[in-house]
Parts: structure tokens; sequence; C-alpha cells
């Protein structure tokens, strides 16, 4: 495929391979710039199950793309072969149409593909001919594997190579670090209705219809919604609604139990764009404050949400605080969770990009001034609805290395065991186990001519960074630690050895268990009740 030039990477962590932001440049006057003006059609179910069929016999895979490309991963491609791909095959005839999207000889595009493949792609409007030389077409759309799934989206550029201003409602291709990212936080376990808001090549719903009783994806652009609905049917996924409207206005009436929004994060101001995808509202946060505060009517009781955005922290407000003003009256109802994947000043995000235009860093400091912003927090943000009433859970943790979004559903859960009424007898009967890459760091000060132990801290590797400044005790329990003995039996070895003292309840005792499960300092042999925690 042509470069697409890569998003913002979490509004400006990551620069892409233009600056990050979309490429804009004069189309040569003769160009097949406007290729963006031909959508393909909602054809037939004979004709989007030929499509499937052609692409599943040509091979057309990303392990077979790749192979045949040269390439390590489909985002870094950057231009076909010079003087054009030779087509030996159906699949170099589907890469050089779909995923070079340069000029294809038409009688060379026929004579590679089976029989009557040709008039089928014209029913579903993906060859364009006028404008492009005599005997050669181009394609209306990408069409590019990634994650098991194949998904029609904008070109990156004119099929002469020309780079020119994008439509407003440019629909992205899903395969970039941000999306990647996003997704990879999303579960795969089943649940009755989905929902991914926003949703732009319909990537979440199509990745979560299998295991979803109906899933439903809705955009605010008849763009996005033409390409999600061809993808829709693309994959034959019967399970799957596309609708179009602003954020829930296409699902009025209904409720979830999984809810899903990559949200732009740009604040309106910051960077001049007229991209629907790029911008949310005058401090980036409107998109995600909207979605939020829609919770209360959408969300069932035991459902969750998934999102990943760019949001900050506010001068005695943390992102989490305006969340559980977002929901408003019933946020007693929710937990919320979040996965800090990075946390900047002001002074730290400006100063990792020094390709910012003046006006531009001008912009942010305006709008940090007036929002007294006091970090960028790039985050994972889980929020589950009660099924029935408990303590809410408010966490922040930092991610570290192997981190999944597997890790944050973990810890909620592990929070939720620890509020259960019984909850000081289920840890006293846990086996807990020392992780062996804890690390100890005892500072040691010079007191009366002698260096003595004053401080020790506990470093715990892991999907979270932490740190935990603790007792002495701690550092003789935690390694005795082996997944044999109960935390009620080590209880009793450190009264009796005198290493805790013996008016320690042993309510205390078992609580500390729970927070240093948390931390991640030890791990569970068994919990008793509680299973899919250990």
């Amino acid at each position: 495929m042509i470069p697409f030039p890569q998003p913002p990477q979490a509004a400006g962590w990551r620069r892409g391979v233009v600056g990050g932001m979309l490429a804009v440049m004069a189309a040569p006057q003769n160009s097949t710039g406007r290729w963006y003006e031909k959508l393909p059609e909602l054809g037939s179910d004979e004709d989007f199950a030929g499509l499937r069929r052609v692409l599943q016999e040509s091979g057309y895979t990303t392990e077979a793309v790749l192979e045949r490309a040269q390439i390590d991963s489909i985002e870094s491609y950057c231009a076909p072969p010079k003087g054009g791909r030779a087509i030996q095959d159906p699949l170099d005839a589907l890469i050089a149409l779909f995923f070079d999207c340069g000029f294809v000889e038409e009688r060379k595009l026929a004579a590679a593909l089976p029989a009557e493949s040709v008039p089928m792609l014209d029913r579903l409007g993906l060859l364009v001919r006028d404008p492009a030389p005599e005997g050669m077409v181009f394609a209306a759309a990408a069409i590019l594997p990634a994650y098991g799934v194949l998904t029609a989206c904008d070109r990156g550029a004119a099929p002469d190579g020309a780079r020119i201003p994008y439509p407003p409602d440019v629909v992205y291709p899903p395969i970039f670090e941000t999306t990647r990212r996003f997704l990879g936080e999303l579960p795969s376990t089943p649940c009755e209705a989905m929902l991914d808001l926003g949703t732009g090549t319909g990537i979440a719903a199509m990745l979560g219809a299998p295991t979803a009783g109906h899933v439903w994806a809705t955009d605010v652009t008849a763009r996005s919604v033409r390409f999600t609905e061809f993808n829709r049917r693309m994959g034959g996924l019967e399970n799957m609604t596309v609708g179009m409207g602003d954020l829930y206005e296409p699902v009025a009436g209904l409720t979830f139990d999984r809810i899903v929004i990559h949200p732009p994060y740009v604040p309106a101001k910051i960077r001049r764009s007229d991209h629907v995808f790029a911008v949310s509202g005058d401090d980036g946060e409107q998109v995600i404050r909207r979605t939020v505060e829609g919770l209360p009517q959408y969300l069932r009781p035991g459902g969750r949400f998934y999102s990943l955005q760019v949001a900050t922290d506010r001068q005695g407000e943390d992102f989490e605080d305006r969340i559980r003003k977002w929901l408003g009256d019933g946020q007693a109802e929710f937990d919320v969770m979040l996965a800090v994947h990075s946390r900047r000043t002001p002074a730290e995000y400006l100063a990792n990009d020094e390709t910012r235009l003046v006006e531009e860093r001008s912009n942010w400091m305006e709008l940090w001034e007036r929002t007294r912003t006091t970090f960028m927090v790039y985050a994972t943000l889980l929020i589950e609805r009660h099924e029935e009433a408990r303590r809410a859970v408010t966490r922040r943790a930092y991610k570290g290395a192997g981190y999944t979004g597997r890790d944050l559903e973990w810890i909620l859960e592990w929070q939720k065991a620890l509020g259960r009424p019984d909850h000081v007898e289920m840890l006293l009967e846990c086996r807990p186990v020392a992780r062996p890459e804890n690390e100890l760091l005892v500072v040691h000060r010079l007191r009366d001519g002698a260096f003595r132990r004053e401080e020790f801290r506990l470093e715990i590797p892991g999907p979270f960074l932490l740190s935990l400044r603790c007792e002495d005790w701690l550092t003789e329990l935690i390694p005795d630690c082996d997944g044999v003995r109960t935390w009620r039996e080590h209880f009793e070895r450190a009264k009796q050895d005198n290493i805790i003292r013996e008016d320690v309840p042993v309510e205390e005792f078992a609580r500390g268990l729970g927070v240093l499960v948390a931390l991640g300092a030890l791990g569970l042999e068994k919990v008793e009740g509680a299973e899919k925690l250990g």
C-alpha cells in the first residue's frame, strides 16, 4: 500500500513517517488525486461470497503478503517495486490492486484471477477506470489483511503516488501501533451484546463478533459506516449491525455488556485539522467524557467498558476523579481502573518532540494553563458496573514489562474479592508464593559512627511498575512464602518467632496479604472460592 502516514501516536508520544500528521501536498495537474470520490458498493450476498472466495483461494493473508512483498510488517510497507509488480499469479494480482494500490493492467488482472472476478469487483465498486491510463484500473479502496481478518479502508495516496489532502471523513487503516495497542486491551471472552463506538473500519467490532451474541458498530461519518458495512459483509458476519450517528444515537434504547471506544484525543485548537477522527473538542477529552456520561444509560450491570486515550491530570483533580464526576449520581455503581502507559509533564511532552510548530506549542501551553494540567496521561480505562451493591473500586497502576489488558482485569477481580464479607478468611487460607523477580533495596545511613539499616524498599518488576516502602519484618516473611503454607500459618509463625508484635490483629495481617498480592510482590497458589484469581 502506498505509505499512509501514521496518525498522531498518543497525541505526540511518537512521531510517524511524516511527522505524525496527515501529509498534504499539491497533486500534479493530471493526477488521479480524487481517488476518494468513488467508494466501494454494497453489492449482493453472492458478490461478497465471490470476493471472499477469491481472497481465500488466492492466499491473501498477512503472512503471504509479508513474504511476497519482502517486508516485516504491514505498516512498514513503503512502495511497490520500481516499474510495478510483476503479476504471475492471483496473489500478485491482489497485492498489486489492494496493497500496492497502484495502476494495474486490466488484461493481466483478468488473466491472473479466477473467471468472472473482474465483473464481480466491478459490481462491488472496487475498480476505477476513470481517470486512469488506457487499459489500466486502480482500486477504490485498500484491502488489508490484519489481525486475522481483512479490512477495506481508504488508500494512502493516489494510484500515481501523489499525496494530496485527504477528505475530512477519511477512513484510516487499522494497522498502526495505537490501534494494535487498543485492540490488545480488549477481551476475547464471550459477551451477549457488544458496542463499538467510533468504529472507523469496524475492526474492533469484527474481532469481537466471533465471541459476541451480537455486536453493534457506530460512527458519525457516512464514509466509515460504508466501509464498516462493506467489511462486515466481506467477513460474512451475520451477528453484526452497523449504524450511523453520534456515539450512542444509533443504539438508543439498547443496553450492552461490553462497550469499547478508541476516541480521538487532540484538542481542536491545537492542530489545524478538519479530519473527523483527529480531534475531540476544545480540550481533547470531549468524546471520552460524553462516552462515559452515557454509561449509566447503556452499560448493563456486570458489563464492562474499555477505552485507550490520552487525557490529563489537573491540579486537584486526576483523570479518574473526572471520570467519577462524568458518571454522575450513579457513580457508586461503577469501578474505575486505569493502566497508565505514559505520564508526562507538559514540559516533558513538548521536549519529546522538537518538530512542533511554534503556533502549536503556544496553543498547548495556553490550553494547559487554562485547564491547570499537571500531566498528560496515556492510559487504558476499564469501567465495570456492579451487578450487586458493593464498595466501588478506583485504582491507577503503571504499566510494566509484559503488561496486557488481562492484568488490569485481574487487579479488578482481586480488588472485588477483597471487598467480600469473608475476605479475611479467604486471605488467611491462601498459600502465597514470593515472586523471584522481587528486589529488596536497603538504605544504610551513618548513625553514631556506623552505617545502620534504616529503610527497606521492595522493587516489584512485572506487568505493573511498583515500589513498596516496607517494614523490616516483611523482608523476613516474604522469602518464606513458597506456596505450601497458608497465610494463617505464616501469621502464627511470625508471632511465635517475634517477627511481628504479639498484639497485631489477624485481620490486619490478612489485609497485608491483600496489598502484597495487589502490588504483585506475592502470587497465590490457590484462592479458595475465587479460583480464577489464583
